[in-house]
């Protein structure tokens, strides 16, 4: 039995009091800062060391500095010093009376060398502060240490606890994007394309080994988040009733994250010229939006990977309804995402989706030929461990070249730098330059999620993750062709003609016919060509 009360020295917020009560095994406390997040996670693990005698518990930020500034000393600050042991060269807090313990850790790169620490713990309380800067794969891996350890014992009633995942955070991070899929949006972060949804919000795949044929790899009840901000933190307002004043003078979008917790802006967002209603577009809605102009090659940007994700965009130019008129942009019109195949799963259906055409094109309007797959130049390089001497890059271009589609064409490494490659997407979306299909869900999904290198501010953040994946591919198609074509010589002549009799007769429409082709003459002699 406790001899502490602790309800008598810590009230929790009401937003907090109901994700204590959530049944999940997954809770997630978000909003802006100032709400208690961290604190009352902090005190829900005391609440389960008081319950449970010999229970583990452990509390983990991305930096050590962080976790002595803040969370250690909350606990130091919190709890009666009386009530514990502090170790604090391991940081580990003991309660005296009934050996439960609290580890204090940090994952500074949340990498696999930074888990393997725990590869044979058992913590039924585990708490992620500033869960944004950590991965899914760093949640999903330490779901796995989150089970009952030895030393637990029941509570009075004889029940054992139940394991529960604990998350605070603002809505930021380079990892926010799986919070919010997973909580939020009540949807695996990276759905696999096979992955079905059934009428209760559960996802299934097909999995062989389970006698009905299908694995549940989501469950929406597992998944449960409360929403806060300082207006929820009567204690906090008390104490300095000025904050809200100091969150209302940051600028947008600092002040919607901070502030109100907003979950859909982004802080640190790298391309905040990103705009739905700007650069995408909805064909199945008007297909009039876009004119395709057959003459215009078409080209792909593929990033490839079997432990990553394969990444494969099409594009070419267009006709893009601005305003009244018509405007010649770089359209994506189709993208192809897997991961875990082989070039020989791939590239059929790499042929398969390339053989569909042009989305919405007039009958017969499609008659480009895809000239150029761009593909990382890095990938034509051979080892000299590799026997047969072909880099990976020859044996996909073998594949492709049997399916009818051209051998790959090596990324230019001089405009493929990650720097160069952002700043062009950047200027293209900033000028209106560029759009993208509403069929291209995946990289519309991405883009959002892209932020600054803290460390390289004119860089885009790398972060292992189909986002990551779908930008490399889309900007190594961008970066080395931003249209190949201009409009042929016959077909400009055509289309001035034809406006010239329409306007103003045959008169007119053969002076222009004339002027065209004393044009032309004069450009070739100075070696102009026209294609």
């Amino acid at each position: 039995m406790s001899v502490f009360d602790l309800a008598k020295h810590w009230e929790p917020t009401a937003p907090n009091e109901r994700i204590r009560r959530s049944k999940a095994t997954n809770r997630l406390r978000v909003g802006g800062t100032g709400s208690s997040k961290s604190s009352d996670a902090l005190m829900e693990a005391l609440e389960y060391m008081l319950r449970y005698d010999g229970i583990a518990v452990l509390f983990l930020r991305r930096q050590l500095t962080d976790l002595k500034k803040s969370s250690i000393l909350d606990w130091h600050e919190f709890v009666p010093r009386e009530l514990y042991h502090w170790n604090g060269s391991d940081y580990i807090a003991t309660l005296k009376h009934n050996g439960s313990k609290l580890f204090f850790g940090h994952l500074p790169n949340g990498s696999e060398k930074d888990l393997q620490q725990y590869l044979s713990a058992a913590f039924p309380v585990i708490v992620l502060d500033e869960c944004g800067q950590f991965s899914g794969k760093s949640w999903e891996f330490l779901s796995s240490r989150n089970r009952i350890n030895r030393e637990c014992k029941p509570d009075d009633q004889g029940n054992m606890p139940v394991p529960v995942m604990l998350g605070c955070t603002n809505p930021i991070g380079p990892h926010w994007a799986f919070y919010k899929a997973q909580f939020v949006d009540k949807k695996p972060f990276e759905t696999p394309d096979d992955a079905q949804r059934d009428r209760n919000g559960r996802y299934w795949a097909p999995d062989s080994l389970e006698p009905s044929g299908w694995r549940l790899i989501y469950n929406p009840d597992d998944w449960d988040y409360v929403h806060s901000t300082i207006l929820d933190n009567k204690f906090l307002m008390q104490r300095d009733p000025d904050q809200i004043a100091k969150l209302e003078r940051l600028p947008e979008p600092m002040r919607s994250k901070f502030l109100l917790g907003q979950l859909d802006t982004a802080v640190g967002q790298y391309f905040d010229v990103w705009d739905e209603a700007r650069h995408v577009i909805d064909l199945a809605v008007d297909s009039a939006q876009i004119i395709w102009q057959p003459w215009q090659d078409r080209w792909m940007g593929w990033d490839y990977g079997r432990a990553h994700y394969n990444a494969e965009f099409w594009f070419t130019m267009a006709l893009v309804r601005v305003g009244d008129g018509y405007k010649e942009k770089c359209v994506c019109y189709r993208e192809y995402i897997d991961r875990g195949k082989t070039s020989a799963e791939t590239v059929p259906n790499t042929a398969k989706m390339n053989a569909l055409g042009l989305p919405y094109a007039a009958k017969g309007g499609d008659v480009s030929s895809l000239r150029r797959i761009f593909f990382s130049h890095e990938k034509f390089q051979v080892s000299t461990e590799n026997k047969s001497k072909q880099s990976i890059a020859d044996r996909v271009s073998r594949r492709l070249r049997k399916v009818g589609l051209p051998a790959l064409t090596p990324n230019d490494a001089t405009k493929g730098t990650r720097v160069l490659k952002a700043q062009l997407l950047y200027e293209k979306l900033k000028a209106d330059e560029l759009v993208v299909l509403s069929t291209c869900r995946n990289l519309i999904e991405a883009i959002p999620q892209l932020v600054r290198d803290e460390d390289n501010l004119e860089d885009v953040l790398k972060v292992d993750g189909k986002a990551d994946d779908c930008y490399d591919g889309f900007t190594m198609g961008l970066s080395n062709v931003f249209g190949l074509n201009a409009k042929p010589f016959r077909i400009a002549l055509q289309e001035k003609v034809s406006q010239a009799l329409q306007d103003s007769g045959p008169t007119v429409a053969n002076m222009v016919y004339l002027k065209m082709m004393d044009q032309r003459k004069k450009k070739e002699r100075f070696g102009r060509q026209y294609f």
